[in-house]
Formats: structure tokens, C-alpha cells, sequence
């Protein structure tokens, strides 16, 4: 089997964003004829229908949905290397795409991470922007992102490679004066006698926390729903209910907010944070340098504090 050429890729892609093959034969300067010719060819070859053919015209097929998706990040991955390669022309390294997570941007020295790489590589530009887990996973696979940083768990999607970076342990927060603000540690079902607020971007952590409290017989219904961990700090902060926050991310916060927080004392609570790409071999330069950099940087003494002090809240 021959692979496509970049032209009937360019033409299949626009009938599936067009919903018409006249409308992507327009789109892409060549005759309807040509156009439905090198689709129809192209199904030939693979031996699969790509799309479904009606009078408002076309849908792609589960096939069709599949070659969209691989075309889409060949698409993406020429275009940087085409960016690279006038990059290096001009004497720079080319650029990186790097998505993470809130939490990981606020909870971790990622920032201070990617200044030092900016003094090691200055002709490396990185462009950093946050999302939640399960976009930065969806971005990986259509080619819109180099590297992701996620701390939701779980396998990732096949081509996609994920290495252990740091690791996070979930807070309950709290007014100072509350009544559990002088526990070392508490235990889920208790914290589920009161009231939540549910950080809605936190969509990785939000999920987790369904799903503990489904393995505990109750179903989790947040009196309040809220945007970003600010917002639902400063709630808690006014006396409005409790909060699950990563334990970086508390540190960030004024303390004339007076929270108070605890350690949230159930083993799903430590999560793992991972660098996500695709393998090294399929990486531009640059983005393996920032990937190997950022490996070589995943430790430091807090987490085994982290780590000690958790051991022994969920001992008790």
C-alpha cells in the first residue's frame, strides 16, 4: 500500500471541514472531477470507504474519522518542521509547544524550570499554555502540542509515550477557625460529611473525586461550582463550604485569606505528575531537548518530604 500524497490528504480534509467535495474542490483551487477522482482513488487503495455520500453532502466514515486524524498531525508536523527549519536558517533552534495544567503551573517550579532551560537554549522558544489534563492528551494526538505535563492517571493514548515528572498530594482547605483545621490528616468520608466546592478546571481531579466517593456509596453533589482554585479559595476563606486543592497550589495564596489545610490521607490523594509526548524519534530537536531537560529535572527534596509526611498522616 502506498502512502497518500500530500494533495488528495489536503482534499479529503477539506470535504470532511467543508461537508462537500465541490465545496473542497473550491477551497483547494482543482476541478470537482479531479477532487472526487483522487478521493475515490484513495479509498481504492486503502481498501476502506472514507466517507458516506448523500444528498447534503459528505460525512466521514469510522475510517474516514481515523485517516482524518493521522492526517491532521502529519499536517502539524510538517508545518513545524517547516518552522524549525527557518528557525535554524536564522541562526535560532526553533520553537517548542508546551501544555499544562493549572495545578502544575501554580503547584510546581515549572517556571522557574523553563527559565533556566531559556538561559541554557536561548534559541529555543517554548510556548507554554495551560489546559486541563484531558485536553492537553486530546492536543498530543492531533499534533497541536510537542509536550504535556497532566496529573490525570490512567494509560494514554496509543503513540503516546508518559514519563513520572513530580507527584502532588491533595489538600482539604478550610478556614483556619474551622473544626477540622487542627486534624494532621483526614480520611474522604469524613471530609464528604461537609459540604464541597467542585473547582470545574480541575476536570482531571473532579472526576477522581466522583469516583471516590462512588467506591464510598455516595454520590458527590458540590453545593457550589466555581471556575478556578482562586475563586474557590476565596469562598472558603468567607465560610462558604470546603475545597480539594493540590498541596503546591496553597502556598500561592495571600495569607491574609487564613486557609488552613490538611492532608487529604487516601492513596488515590498522591497523584502522579507526567511529561506526555509522543516518542523522542518523532520529536523536533527542540522539543527533545526541552523533554530531556525537564526529565533531568523531576526531583528535588520536597517531594520526599511530600512523601514522608503523607506516609505517616494515612498510617494514623
Amino acid at each position: 500500500m502506498n502512502l497518500p500524497d500530500w494533495t488528495t490528504l489536503r482534499i479529503f480534509l477539506a470535504a470532511i471541514e467543508c461537508g462537500s467535495v465541490t465545496r473542497a474542490s473550491e477551497k483547494c483551487g482543482i476541478a470537482v472531477s479531479a477532487a472526487a477522482k483522487r478521493i475515490q482513488d484513495l479509498e481504492t487503495e486503502l481498501g476502506v470507504q472514507l466517507l458516506t455520500r448523500g444528498a447534503r453532502g459528505v460525512t466521514p466514515t469510522v475510517a474516514g474519522e481515523l485517516l482524518a486524524r493521522h492526517a491532521r498531525t502529519m499536517f502539524a508536523f510538517g508545518a513545524r518542521l517547516g518552522e524549525d527549519l527557518r528557525a535554524v536558517a536564522e541562526g535560532g533552534l526553533g520553537s517548542v509547544r508546551l501544555h499544562a495544567t493549572l495545578s502544575v503551573l501554580a503547584g510546581h517550579p515549572l517556571a522557574e524550570a523553563l527559565a533556566d532551560f531559556a538561559i541554557e537554549h536561548p534559541g529555543v522558544s517554548v510556548e507554554l499554555r495551560e489546559v486541563t489534563s484531558l485536553s492537553v492528551l486530546q492536543n498530543l494526538v492531533e499534533g497541536q502540542t510537542d509536550i504535556g505535563i497532566i496529573t490525570v492517571g490512567g494509560t494514554v493514548p496509543n503513540g503516546l509515550e508518559a514519563r513520572s515528572w513530580r507527584s502532588d498530594q491533595l489538600l482539604v482547605v478550610m478556614p483556619m477557625g474551622h473544626e477540622l483545621a487542627a486534624r494532621q490528616s483526614l480520611r474522604f468520608a469524613e471530609v464528604l460529611g461537609h459540604p464541597l466546592i467542585e473547582i470545574i478546571e480541575g476536570g482531571a481531579m473532579t472526576l477522581l473525586l466522583q469516583e471516590a466517593a462512588e467506591r464510598l456509596g455516595v454520590r458527590l453533589r458540590p453545593r457550589l461550582r466555581v471556575a478556578t482554585v482562586e475563586a474557590a479559595a476565596r469562598l472558603v476563606a468567607a465560610g462558604h463550604d470546603l475545597a480539594i486543592i493540590p498541596d503546591g497550589v496553597l502556598p500561592t495564596y495571600n495569607p491574609d485569606l487564613r486557609l488552613a489545610g490538611v492532608w487529604l490521607a487516601e492513596p488515590w490523594a498522591r497523584r502522579q505528575v507526567r511529561l506526555v509526548s509522543r516518542p523522542a524519534t518523532m520529536l523536533t530537536p527542540s522539543a527533545r531537548l526541552l523533554l530531556d531537560y525537564l526529565s533531568a529535572s523531576k526531583g528535588d527534596p520536597a517531594e520526599v518530604e511530600r512523601s514522608r509526611a503523607t506516609d505517616a498522616a494515612s498510617a494514623k
